[in-house]
């Protein structure tokens, strides 16, 4: 992967600037990569948590996810983890559902996923695992109208 150096990622820097807004986090944010195939020893979660969930909590105070992606948090320890921050007080986390969505809103939804699901392997009407929170997800922001990153 190359990365450019030269310019500003704009986005990021925004992000940064303002860490109080709202974030909604795809599951693979929140799973330790595991790179097994391809010879690569997993990274454990306890030092997952310690160098990547633990800072990002810390330093962004309005994160959420949207339920299809906590549906996707299958390892207890991910799931425990995620259950904690849900019920700090303040909580840490917030998990969006589809049944706050208003008549209208739940028809775009709808839309927007038949839209983005032809770019992924997401097919709605088996509602399948594969890349259904990303879809799910990016629809239920352009309904609320959510930036995204």
């Amino acid at each position: 992967m190359k990365v450019d150096v030269q310019q500003k990622n704009v986005a990021l820097e925004y992000l940064c600037e303002n860490p109080d807004m709202e974030i909604l986090l795809d599951a693979n944010l929140l799973i330790p990569p595991d790179r097994n195939r391809l010879g690569v020893r997993p990274i454990a979660f306890t030092q997952y948590k310690e160098i990547w969930l633990d800072p990002l909590f810390t330093e962004f105070k309005n994160l959420a996810i949207h339920e299809a992606v906590y549906e996707e948090l299958v390892a207890d320890n991910v799931k425990m983890y995620v259950d904690g921050k849900c019920n700090e007080i303040p909580s840490k986390l917030r998990i969006y559902t589809d049944k706050i969505l208003d008549g209208i809103e739940r028809v775009l939804l709808q839309s927007y996923i038949r839209k983005i699901a032809v770019h992924s392997k997401y097919i709605p009407e088996r509602d399948n695992a594969s890349d259904r929170g990303e879809v799910r997800s990016l629809s239920f922001m352009a309904v609320k109208g959510m930036y995204y990153f």
